[in-house]
């Protein structure tokens, strides 16, 4: 029992001097190492921190941007879709103001050639009542037998000339 106790009061004293001994490594490694790795570890925490933040702002950034081309886009749609209507609307302006010029311009050709034709009209008859002036003339002066006067021969046609228009 004696060596016991012997063994016993060795194994307590190396005990308190491994205790010591512990203790002073804790103590080191506490001043020395866990200072410095707790500073880098809350380094690295923080940038992650940072970095996930960023990225969580960068991706806010994306989808605000992603939102203003969306908008652009449409934008840029509807202002073709209006430059297309306002383009129509200018070639049905033009064609109308195409047309209505034609028509117009149709419109005097007729009216100049209804006028030249009643002109021609009227230039038939004078040449017409001329000629059966002179061919009264001649046959009057056959069955007269003498000339008559300038003055007679118009009367004489003006005459004939009323009985065919009776």
């Amino acid at each position: 029992m004696q060596f016991m106790f012997a063994a016993l009061k060795l194994g307590i004293g190396d005990m308190i001097y491994y205790l010591v001994i512990f203790a002073i490594l804790l103590l080191a490694v506490k001043h020395f190492a866990w200072g410095p790795v707790t500073d880098m570890m809350e380094k690295r925490r923080k940038k992650i921190t940072d970095d996930i933040e960023q990225a969580e702002s960068n991706r806010k950034k994306a989808e605000i941007l992603a939102n203003q081309r969306e908008a652009e886009l449409k934008d840029s749609k509807q202002e073709a879709t209006q430059i297309l209507s306002t383009a129509k609307s200018n070639a049905e302006k033009t064609k109308q103001s195409i047309i209505n010029d034609a028509d117009s311009e149709a419109a005097a050709i007729r009216k100049k050639a209804n006028a030249d034709a009643v002109q021609a009209k009227k230039d038939a008859l004078n040449e017409a009542r001329d000629q059966v002036a002179d061919l009264s003339v001649a046959i009057a002066e056959k069955v007269i037998a003498k000339s008559l006067s300038a003055e007679d021969q118009k009367d004489l046609v003006d005459q004939f000339i009323k009985g065919l228009n009776d």
